[in-house]
This record gives structure tokens, C-alpha cells and sequence, in this order.
């Protein structure tokens, strides 16, 4: 574990030089970009790339580092370490820290990326995700959201019951993704159980629970094809990642760079990204295959009894938010326009 006050002396280095005059740095711009994702994830390889890609553009001035599986801190500091200017970038998961995104939490709203009950690829909707940066900035003060990854495929994963109604999921305990997730369960009369990820396939295995809310690109990650032998996918909720950067440095950013940083992210970019989680999703779901797991896919009419009982704890949602002052339908209803575009 690389320790706070390395980081911290390293780091105030680093924004001196940023705020030097090209012909004055003698050497590069160097970076630091954390996530907490292990070196054989795709995020990893693509963010590793994307750093050669810049370190090529800029002729080797900027220099950017890639620290993976936390090496910086937990899974929910990484927000904070690009906010405070331990990192200068983080990619991140918002469900790790609930309450801290409140309108970001919402966009995992029932079947909000699907059109006619069946979901979007998650291409599609990082790119969405992206666009809604704006509408979701001071959720994210301190820092610049580079690109949105939006999951769109999500499913039960259970050990041994094939989920066709909200009706066969009552009485179960499963795991969620997010809180969200957890008021869907609720509302479909499942007990939400949080689990690890990495303690879910034992858990699923000896019964603790019955199975969890989960893709396949993690499944295969997490062994789950190993104790989960009934697969329903559907379209249900989001999962909702981010790249970001620590906002002081970038205004401090030679424009060229920081041109340089824009041009290789934003919408296009979360689609690019986002297209590599569809690839593993479908990687993940030949090991299920070849495991001999039963796969069927809820949509169409199938998903409204879901949404019905859903959209119960989603209005108490908006309701709780808009009563802070937060436009929370105004976002629903512009991501909904935004799918229906897609």
C-alpha cells in the first residue's frame, strides 16, 4: 500500500510542474489513475492503453500511471483519492459508497435503459451517461467526469430457481447491486442480503442465500457459474461507473493536454468503453454456457409486472429527492428521451 504522505508530496510535485510552461518542463507531466479492478480486468487494459495512447499523442509529455486492485485505497475511496488530489484520475463504482450520488442512484431506475423491455447494449447507454455529466456535476465537485460506463445487462443468478415472475423471487434472500436495487427486491418480496462479491458463489453454494443480482462479465470473474445454475436476464436496473478527474489539476493542465485528455474521452469514449463491457458480457456468458447453466431472458411484456411493483419505491425515490431540491424526474424523464433516441 503506497502510503498518504508519499502520495500527498508526490502529488504536490506533480501539480507544480503541470503549472509550467511547455518549454520550461524538462521532463513530463506525470500522472497517477487509480481504480480498484485487478490487472487482468478490461478496464484495466483499456485504461493502460488509453494512457499509451497519450503519452504517444503528447510526444511523451504527459505520463500517465495506472495503480489497479486499490492500490491507492479501498474500492469506495476512489472517488475521494481523484477529489483530493491523491489521484488525478479514479474510475469508480458509485453503488460503493450509497448516499453519495443520490441523482446518479436514481438512473437506476426500473428498465430506464430498455426500449420495449429489452435493454440497450451498455455502449448505448455509457455514452447516455456521459451526456447527462452536466445534469449530474455537483454530484461530482472536486473533480470532471470523463466518461460514464453504464452496465445495462443485469440478471438473477440462482442457485436453483428459475426466476420467471416477481412472484418467484418472494421469501428468497438475494444479493443486490445497490441500494436501488435492494428497494426493487423489497418490492418483488425478496429478502436483499449484502454480500462481497467475492464471498457470493460460497454463499450461493451453502445456501445463504438463494442468488444474487448480478451480469455475467462479473459472474465469470466471481466463479458464480460454479453455484448459480439458473440464469434469468433482464434489463431491470444499471450499474453506473465512472472515470474522473481531480478538477484543480486539470484547470493547471497545459491546454494542449488537457485538449488532449477531452478528445480521447467523453461520450464517445464511455461508448468505446462501454463496448468493451458488452464483449466481456459475452465472453462471461459462454463460461455459463459450457457450464451447462439454464439461461432465459425476461423482456417484452415478461418485464411489467417487475416494473409495476418497482416503480412503487422509485416515485418515493423522486419524491425524497425532489423535496431537497433535486430534479430527479426532470433527469428520468431526459434519459428516458435520450433511450428512446438510442
Amino acid at each position: 500500500m503506497i502510503s498518504r504522505r508519499l502520495l500527498l508530496g508526490t502529488a504536490a510535485a506533480g501539480a507544480a510542474a503541470i503549472a509550467m510552461p511547455a518549454v520550461l518542463r524538462a521532463a513530463p507531466v506525470k500522472l497517477k489513475l487509480s481504480h480498484y479492478l485487478p490487472p487482468q480486468h478490461q478496464i484495466n487494459t483499456e485504461l493502460k492503453r488509453w494512457a499509451d495512447d497519450l503519452k504517444q499523442k503528447s510526444n511523451g509529455e504527459l505520463d500517465i500511471e495506472v495503480f489497479p486492485a486499490g492500490q491507492m485505497g479501498p474500492p469506495p475511496r476512489q472517488f475521494d483519492l481523484a477529489r483530493t488530489g491523491v489521484a488525478d484520475f479514479a474510475f469508480f463504482f458509485t453503488a460503493l459508497v450509497p448516499g453519495r450520488f443520490p441523482l446518479t442512484e436514481i438512473l437506476g431506475a426500473p428498465f430506464l435503459f430498455t426500449k420495449g423491455g429489452k435493454a440497450i447494449t451498455s455502449a448505448q447507454a455509457s455514452a447516455i451517461g456521459t451526456n447527462l455529466r452536466e445534469d449530474l456535476a455537483a454530484e461530482y465537485a472536486g473533480t470532471e467526469m470523463l466518461y460514464a460506463v453504464v452496465t445495462s445487462s443485469m440478471g438473477f443468478f440462482m442457485r436453483d430457481k428459475l426466476v420467471k415472475t416477481p412472484d418467484d423471487v418472494k421469501g428468497l434472500k438475494i444479493r443486490p447491486t445497490s441500494t436501488t436495487m435492494a428497494s426493487h427486491l423489497r418490492a418483488w418480496g425478496a429478502a436483499p442480503t449484502t454480500i462481497a462479491p467475492a464471498e457470493v458463489s460460497d454463499a450461493i453454494a451453502k445456501g445463504v442465500v438463494d442468488g444474487a443480482i448480478f451480469n455475467f462479465e462479473g459472474g465469470k470473474a466471481f466463479q458464480l457459474q460454479e453455484a448459480s445454475k439458473k440464469v434469468s436476464v433482464m434489463g431491470d436496473s444499471a450499474g453506473f461507473f465512472s472515470l474522473v478527474a481531480n478538477a484543480d489539476m486539470m484547470k493547471k493542465l497545459p491546454k494542449e493536454l488537457s485538449k488532449l485528455i477531452a478528445d480521447t474521452t467523453g461520450p464517445e469514449g464511455g461508448r468505446r468503453v462501454g463496448g468493451l463491457y458488452d464483449a466481456a458480457e459475452a465472453e462471461g456468458r459462454k463460461v455459463f454456457e459450457k457450464a451447462g447453466v439454464e439461461i432465459i431472458t425476461i423482456e417484452g411484456a415478461a418485464t411489467e409486472p417487475f416494473k409495476k411493483l418497482a416503480d412503487v419505491p422509485t416515485e418515493e425515490q423522486i419524491k425524497a429527492l425532489e423535496a431537497k431540491g433535486l430534479k430527479a424526474g426532470a433527469l428520468l424523464a431526459k434519459t428516458r428521451g435520450m433511450v428512446a433516441q438510442a
